[in-house]
């Protein structure tokens, strides 16, 4: 009996352990599965940090290097203003260096006429200083033979006709020596005035030389004073430009990060898609697809015939840009578009609600991607996504209703106006919208 007694206590014993060690498990298990979510969240969380951190930079930079290109275009405009005043204080000086040559040929051309006429006035003088004496040398002749008077010259001649012409050719001799010298005399002045307005002439010239060169000196010195403010210019635009290839190189560097970082992003993304699934195949629910009333305070509530209601409870929204491939509008690229876009007129700050009841498992403040977004688990697998929000109403574990307000339609993230970019997913897989929900 005793031993039967200390069997039953054994088993007894063995049980509780078990249940005790299950109890354990059951209860531990949730929490481990809590802790990483959790954990996903905050890496999630600080990486978006990061993201902004980055965004924000390459903003900041962006700013330095227009700052940058404005100035390199303004320098490049005084450069080209430059070019053009050199080129222009160039050909000046170009044409007055032709005009001073000219003018250095005719001082030339000048001084080889005022050197001929020299030649030609010494050659006059000496002609006349020979026939001068050869004058005094016969008026000496005759002065030592004695003045022969006109009664000599007839008492010398045979006859009256031998008389007359010795006589006419004395006087014809007297009156030729006395033309030479006054012809002589005629032609040395007017050399002589000649060479005077030469040398007037070559001083005009050499006066206009004068000014030409003062003028080129001039024109030397506007040039030196452009060249010098060209270099500094120069100089300084070899700086600016060098800056803007270090902000280039950083903002790449940036967007480098950026890409790294929206990796991650999409990593942790499909990390947390992955646990979502795992949820939903264990059976866990969010809360009922269909569960409470709408308190959007919506003008329109159209619930599909499925269950889903539309995200913009506002009779004039409409879809901007259906499920599929399209063209992205930014970036241009033909890529796949996981979701509707809707909109309507003077969207921004509409409210948003929620397509069905459940748990909002994200609510994130972001500048890139779908900017500030909402996503809550309806259970049974499916999730919806309310992105580019102005504004969220809502926050990480939250539970809410079918119809109620989660957020306000805005343009943050990436892109080109007011709408909400709304996704329906299904065990992680992005479904079209379409198929869900109608106005």
């Amino acid at each position: 009996m005793m031993k039967q007694n200390n069997s039953v206590t054994k088993i007894i014993s063995f049980f509780l352990c078990f249940t005790l060690v299950f109890v354990s498990f059951a209860a531990i298990a949730p929490e481990a599965q809590a802790k990483s979510l959790s954990s996903l969240r905050d890496e999630q969380a600080a990486i978006k940090d990061k993201v902004k951190d980055s965004e924000a930079k390459i903003k900041e930079l962006e700013k330095q290097q227009k700052r940058q290109e404005e100035i390199i275009n303004e320098l490049n405009n005084q450069i080209a203003i430059l070019n053009d005043q050199l080129n222009n204080v160039r050909g000046q000086k170009n044409i007055i260096n032709g005009d001073i040559r000219d003018t250095e040929k005719k001082i030339a051309e000048l001084d080889e006429e005022i050197k001929q006429l020299d030649a030609e006035i010494l050659a006059k003088d000496k002609e006349i200083e020979d026939t001068i004496a050869i004058f005094c040398e016969r008026i000496r002749a005759n002065y030592v033979a004695g003045e022969t008077s006109v009664l000599e010259m007839f008492t010398a001649s045979s006859s009256v006709s031998g008389f007359l012409n010795r006589l006419e050719l004395f006087r014809r001799v007297t009156q030729n020596d006395q033309a030479l010298v006054d012809e002589l005399n005629r032609e040395i002045a007017e050399i002589e005035e000649m060479q005077k307005k030469l040398e007037e002439k070559k001083k005009s010239v050499e006066a206009e030389k004068v000014a030409l060169v003062v003028k080129r000196n001039d024109l030397q010195s506007a040039e030196n004073e452009l060249n010098a403010t060209q270099s500094t210019i120069m100089a300084k635009s070899n700086e600016v430009n060098k800056k803007l290839a270090d902000l280039n190189y950083q903002t790449k560097k940036l967007e480098v990060s950026l890409d790294q970082y929206n990796a991650d992003m999409d990593k942790i993304e499909d990390e947390i898609e992955a646990f979502l699934k795992e949820q939903a195949s264990s059976g866990s629910s969010g809360s009922s697809g269909s569960s409470g009333s709408s308190n959007a305070g919506s003008a329109s509530s159209n619930i599909s015939t499925k269950g889903w209601q539309w995200p913009v409870p506002y009779s004039n929204s409409y879809i901007t840009s259906p499920y599929g491939y399209r063209n992205d509008p930014i970036s241009g690229a033909y890529k796949f578009h996981s979701g509707i876009d809707i909109s309507m007129a003077g969207a921004h700050g509409k409210k948003l609600v929620a397509t069905k009841g459940g748990t909002v498992i994200r609510a994130v403040h972001s500048n890139s991607g779908y900017g500030n977004y909402v996503m809550i688990d309806h259970g049974g697998g499916y999730s919806s996504l309310y992105a580019h929000c102005s504004a969220l109403a809502v926050s990480v574990g939250q539970r809410v209703s079918q119809g109620q307000v989660i957020a306000y339609i805005g343009s943050s993230g990436y892109s080109t106006g007011p709408h909400v970019h709304f996704e329906i997913r299904y065990n992680g897989e992005k479904q079209n919208p379409s198929h869900y929900v109608s106005k």
